[in-house]
């Protein structure tokens, strides 16, 4: 195993642990991940997976796979983007930091901390002919939340295009009961619904978790207001 994988995996295991999952040490180059005390799969080093298929579908883990899964993909794409990238030099900047992204004035940088914390992710505007950096937006070890800063900040994409976690968790719900209840207009609508519903498990793995979350407590009427039951 060279010195870029084994990076690799401390970065997922750094990732997974954080999102809940239990991580064995790494052996011969596989990193055993374990969710509710039960082995889920193995995380190899070279950014593939292994698991049993029968008792992920037994025990109804796809979700927790799949959000493994996620991790492992995202992880490995901005690991080579890391060993790829020049540094990035500034006025008052040490350290090794990494430009991956840039664009009207706005950086995206990346920055490998030391004792295992994981890459930490900042975007920075360029002032003074670009020679420094201000009002530094930083993302913990997060990409994707970094990637829709930089792509806001810089102008790529207007805000407004872009939904949070909780609104996508929202729109999965709302999408989920027309189906569940039938209340679906036409066949052409009841696809479109099923492929938005994919999309937001795609890009929040856990959002069956998180729309439920967020109903837990549902509002209570006011004073004289109808309830519909």
């Amino acid at each position: 195993m060279n010195d870029f994988q084994a990076k690799y995996l401390a970065e997922v295991s750094h990732r997974l642990q954080r999102e809940g999952f239990s991580i064995e040490p790494e052996h011969a180059g596989l990193l055993p991940v374990e969710k509710d005390s039960h082995r889920l799969c193995n995380v190899n080093m070279y950014g593939g997976m292994s698991y049993d298929a029968d008792f992920v579908q037994r025990n109804r883990q796809e979700d927790a796979l799949d959000q493994v899964r996620s991790i492992v993909v995202e992880t490995m794409a901005y690991m080579r983007q890391m060993t790829a990238a020049p540094p990035l030099l500034a006025d008052g900047l040490s350290g090794d930091y990494r430009l991956l992204a840039e664009f009207n004035h706005i950086v995206l940088a990346g920055h490998e901390r030391e004792g295992g914390y994981g890459i930490e992710f900042i975007t920075w505007e360029r002032i003074r002919d670009g020679t420094s950096l201000w009002q530094g937006h930083y993302c913990d070890n997060n990409y994707a939340a970094a990637k829709r800063d930089f792509a806001v900040r810089s102008g790529l994409i207007p805000s407004s295009l872009l939904f949070t976690r909780e609104q996508l968790a929202v729109i999965f719900d709302a999408a989920q009961n027309m189906t569940t209840l039938d209340l679906v207009s036409n066949p052409e609508q009841g696809k479109l619904l099923e492929e938005i519903m994919g999309q937001i498990e795609e890009a929040v793995p856990q959002v069956i978790d998180l729309a439920n979350e967020l109903t837990e407590s549902p509002r209570q009427p006011a004073p004289g207001e109808m309830q519909l039951y």
